[in-house]
């Protein structure tokens, strides 16, 4: 960033905005497209909140909804209370682009320098392996998973910047010299004619591998209404989470405090990502938030209806923009980002939770991406428009641990009685964390950590004091701003 007194001045500003207690999310929320129809388990809850739980998860979103199914797998007899602030699956899961993508050439090269080569390898390895976990968790659930558009498609990652495709080329280098067997499965267009071919307009290369796309809310509303017909599981909606309380109970060390009254409970997991720093102020400036905008936007006829097979990303000079298509075929775009298109100094979603108003600049740029990104994109209407609220952590990774004292500012009780956990942070790359984090914190709280290692990057993600000291917000920013230009949040 420029060292020029304005410039530190809107730096000091936004980093007092990551420094805030994020609240809990606003109760009139901008409507998502995905959420319409509503769930029909949308506004559940019981009549008399459960006093008593073996353990009591925060968040109805694909990671509370994941660790609660992954522990019901573990031991069926678990009693579990699930909390919701407003409705079901209402915040990011039910907000965000419908993307279920790794970009592994795009984010291997700077995890590699940052963590090292066994670390970039882990985390990546975790990342790709989501598709997969999906496809196999809607095949699961037979004719009612086909409900969640979940499918595999083709990413095109478009890259409109002449230095930036050079970066790019590099980046995928770098991860196929440590990924052989993807060789292959990633592939490198910049022939003008190839370009026109694929639909894309003024770029200078593009770069195809596999992705996925999905309609999270549906499929994530679908595992939940199983849940719940089984008897599993206590959702309580319209229900917000105010306090964390140690006890001097034996089997339940922890009281929930709740705007509807008290639980006790055996353990705590926090799954309230963006949120997370008001129940935890520990985090505050550590694991912040920021809104995100997304679109839908009508095409015309000439523009290709291949939303069953592909999607995109526009990667610009500064920031991308991510994009999926409905597969019917009125071909919606399903389009988001603009972040930071308008400059600092107008900036408003950097440390912003309210999801009840839109993003200015973001949309000025999204409205005008269709006709600069893709050959048959003139004349794109938009038809729909939301925000979001994702979480961001300082140093680009997820949380996911068991939550210590230096975290929560309480006592730990005994392991083998309770204790509090956390899965948040995604930084806009949920669909590729949340899933199988959830099934990773479920085998920590059931006492089966070890079963985890070779696959999950625990210490990676792991809260430790010396992880969260090297963290603050000044920080944060300037690493965030360094990586505008990386195709790395969605």
């Amino acid at each position: 960033m420029s060292s020029s007194k304005q410039d530190q001045s809107i730096f000091d500003t936004l980093a007092a905005r990551l420094d805030k207690d994020p609240g809990t999310p606003v109760n009139d929320p901008t409507e998502s497209f995905w959420q319409v129809p509503r769930l029909p388990i949308a506004d559940a809850r019981s009549e008399q909140l459960p006093e008593v739980a073996d353990v009591v998860v925060i968040g109805s979103g694909i990671t509370g909804i994941s660790t609660s199914l992954h522990l019901l797998r573990q031991d069926h007899s678990l009693k579990i209370v699930m909390l919701e602030a407003r409705s079901a699956i209402s915040g990011a899961t039910g907000r965000n682009g419908g993307h279920i993508k790794a970009v592994p050439w795009a984010d291997y090269y700077a995890l590699k320098e940052e963590f090292g080569k066994e670390s970039a390898m882990k985390i990546t390895k975790f990342r790709l392996s989501h598709l997969d976990a999906l496809v196999g968790e809607a095949d699961a659930l037979g004719e009612a998973g086909k409900v969640g558009l979940v499918r595999r498609v083709e990413g095109v990652s478009g890259v409109y910047d002449e230095e930036g495709w050079k970066l790019a080329k590099v980046k995928l280098q770098s991860f196929l010299e440590d990924f052989p067997e993807e060789r292959g499965r990633w592939t490198i267009c910049e022939d003008q004619a190839e370009l026109n071919q694929l639909g894309l307009a003024n770029a200078y290369g593009c770069i195809r591998g596999r992705s996925g796309a999905a309609w999270p809310y549906r499929l994530l509303g679908c595992v939940l209404s199983k849940m719940l017909s089984e008897g599993q599981l206590s959702l309580e909606t319209q229900t917000v989470g105010q306090e964390v309380r140690c006890t001097r109970s034996t089997s339940h060390p922890y009281e929930v405090h709740t705007s509807r009254g008290l639980i006790s409970t055996k353990h705590v997991i926090h799954c309230t990502n963006a949120y997370t720093a008001h129940l935890l102020p520990a985090l505050k400036g550590k694991l912040w938030p920021l809104r995100g905008q997304m679109t839908v936007q009508s095409v015309p006829e000439a523009f290709p209806r291949v939303g069953g097979t592909r999607s995109w990303s526009a990667i610009w000079a500064r920031g991308f923009d991510y994009i999926t298509q409905s597969p019917a075929e009125d071909g919606s775009l399903y389009l988001g980002g603009g972040f930071l298109q308008g400059g600092l100094e107008k900036d408003q979603d950097l440390g912003s939770t309210d999801d009840s108003t839109l993003s200015a600049q973001c949309l000025e740029h999204l409205e005008a991406v269709p006709s600069k990104a893709f050959v048959h994109g003139t004349g794109a209407k938009v038809e729909k428009k939301w925000t979001g609220i994702m979480g961001f952590t300082g140093d680009g990774l997820p949380m996911v641990d068991r939550v210590r004292s230096h975290v929560s500012g309480r006592e730990e009780c005994e392991p083998n009685v309770g204790g509090e956990w956390i899965a948040a942070g995604w930084d806009g790359y949920g669909m590729v964390h949340c899933w199988l984090a959830g099934k990773a914190l479920a085998a920590m709280v059931t006492g089966h950590e070890d079963e985890v290692r070779d696959w999950f990057p625990k210490d990676e993600f792991a809260c430790s004091k010396e992880r969260l000291d090297k963290m603050s917000a000044e920080g944060a920013l300037e690493r965030f701003f360094g990586s505008l230009t990386s195709e790395n949040k969605r």
